[in-house]
């Protein structure tokens, strides 16, 4: 996220803002402590910076802090309907042939700490996605303007593997407090990134050194996430530890390897870095990254419609698919009454089926632009959610889901490299990386919305398949916006006649005739 607010610190030619960051030269030349690594983790050009490598080991800990939460999620769904259920008098303990207690009432799940149960997860969405939708702005400008981006990422790594071992004892008596946990875990893992991210964009100023970098770093963690899944549905299997035991066996390999890895590539292949450049006279470490997000949303939606129209489309799909995985688990665990390890095998159906997602989505926006093939995709995920909602009612429908979390990977592996494709051919040149930040921002602004809404739902006691269906909503919110986008050659077009060789302020007269000069970026080179 720090990429938005480093961006937004030199947008506009009568900033204050003093600019004291050093060269990337400066430190590309430092050696590894290590050539014993595996060669995917090491980078043999001699100008590669030492913080490469810590890049792609810190990959390997930041996919297992998201993953482990997954596992967790259903575990804390049970032990909260348990709670609510002893609270009303009906003992879980003492269960019939059936897995249900003859005293307690199935249509009615009680509640615990105010709330229904099956409201936990999404209520830690909610709060999760305001503390850091409200904090982001702040670690950026602490990541700008200080010299401690260092401490940071550090210190957010070492305490989310701590909680990542307080959740080992995830049980009875202490899931009310892991929930709460949840949403710190969440609130560090943003600010992690916030430090990660800068050192990413340090790595090499050459376009295509960075594109090297970031897929290396893309593809451990992806594969240090279906690992890790695969791992912990086995291992749960075979030992038959239930729900709850498969939760603590995922906290622990977590926290071990988070501990080991997290501690390693902070502590040898990250170097501290002075402040980048110093508070604007007009702000303070408080206010300088939201003076200038506010700056800048103000111009863009002023002055440059396509963009406007872009990131209001992502700020609604991007909420539903991050909302997604909560959602969908509860529903999965109050619906479908699925255990841990298929709600796992479910999740890693989505991952194995990203991958020709993914390469689904590069043809499609190659054959048609990627402007029509974000919309084809918004429209399958359309399709998908309205048919799982309608269909799958009960525990008799638990093996369709398998097939309707297939189709999701497939939009997801789809949809984000199509967005990021888009977004890249329609900003100006030469602001690509200052304008990345406010597209991931923009990804996480209203990302508690939807579990907002499903817990609204769910709380005034409308169907489950209701508040899965309303997903729709930003599904086809964000439809609406990219239509509204018009013609995608308009659209890059104008781009490029703002950029390098051009009238790039952002209240210049419109042209999109694009005789600038300005190289076109290809589908292929961005994705």
């Amino acid at each position: 996220m720090v990429l938005q607010y480093n961006a937004l610190e030199s947008f506009t030619e009568n900033d204050t803002t003093t600019e004291v960051r050093a060269p990337t030269a400066d430190f590309s030349n430092q050696k590894q402590p290590s050539n014993n690594l595996p060669s995917i983790f090491r980078f043999d050009n001699d100008n590669s910076p030492i913080e490469a490598t810590g890049l792609a080991l810190n990959s390997i800990a930041r996919g297992l802090v998201g993953m482990s939460s997954l596992f967790l999620g259903p575990a804390l769904l049970i032990l909260a309907q348990d709670a609510a259920n002893e609270s009303s008098g009906c003992n879980t303990t003492n269960n019939n042939d059936d897995g249900q207690n003859d005293d307690c009432n199935n249509d009615d799940e009680g509640r615990v700490y105010g709330m229904r149960p099956s409201s936990l997860l999404t209520n830690i969405g909610v709060f999760s996605g305001v503390f850091s939708a409200i904090l982001l702005p702040l670690f950026g400008a602490i990541v700008d303007h200080t010299p401690h981006r260092k401490a940071i990422g550090q210190w957010a790594a070492i305490l989310l593997s701590i909680i990542k071992g307080i959740e080992i004892f995830v049980s009875k008596s202490t899931w009310f407090f892991i929930s709460i946990l949840q949403v710190l875990n969440y609130v560090l893992y943003q600010a992690h990134l916030c430090a990660a991210y800068a050192y990413t964009a340090e790595l090499s100023i050459d376009p295509k050194e960075q594109t090297i970098y970031n897929a290396r770093f893309q593809t451990i963690n992806y594969f240090s996430m279906l690992a890790f899944l695969i791992v912990v549905t086995l291992t749960s299997s075979l030992l038959h530890v239930g729900d709850i035991g498969q939760a603590r066996v995922s906290q622990t390999l977590a926290f071990i390897v988070c501990s080991i890895v997290f501690g390693f590539a902070w502590k040898w292949f990250f170097h501290p870095r002075p402040a980048l450049r110093q508070v604007p006279d007009n702000s303070t470490l408080l206010t300088a990254g939201f003076r200038k997000l506010s700056h800048t949303s103000s111009e863009i939606i002023q002055h440059w419609a396509p963009l406007r129209y872009f990131l209001l489309s992502v700020m609604l799909s991007e909420s539903a698919t991050g909302a997604l995985s909560t959602i969908s688990t509860t529903y999965m665990i109050h619906v479908l009454n699925m255990t841990s390890s298929q709600i796992g095998y479910v999740f890693l159906c989505v991952f194995v089926a990203g991958i020709p997602g993914s390469k689904l989505g590069g043809m499609i926006g190659l054959k048609i632009n990627p402007l029509r093939s974000a919309l084809l995709c918004l429209v399958v995920f359309i399709i998908n959610t309205s048919l799982a909602a309608w269909i799958m009612t009960g525990e008799e429908s638990q093996h369709l889901m398998y097939l309707f979390a297939a189709i999701w990977g497939v939009c997801l592996g789809w949809l984000h490299p199509t967005n990021a494709a888009l977004y890249c051919t329609i900003i100006p040149r030469g602001q690509e990386s200052e304008l990345m930040g406010l597209y991931l921002f923009s990804g996480l602004v209203f990302s508690w919305v939807p579990p907002f809404l499903f817990t609204f739902l769910n709380e005034i006691g409308a169907s489950m398949r209701i508040g899965l269906g309303s997903l729709n909503l930003f599904f086809a919110g964000g439809f609406v916006f990219l239509k509204m986008i018009g013609d995608y050659q308009d659209a890059v077009d104008f781009a490029l006649s703002r950029g390098v060789g051009g009238d790039d302020t952002w209240s210049s007269k419109e042209s999109c005739d694009g005789s600038n000069g300005a190289k076109r970026l290809s589908l292929p080179e961005l994705t």
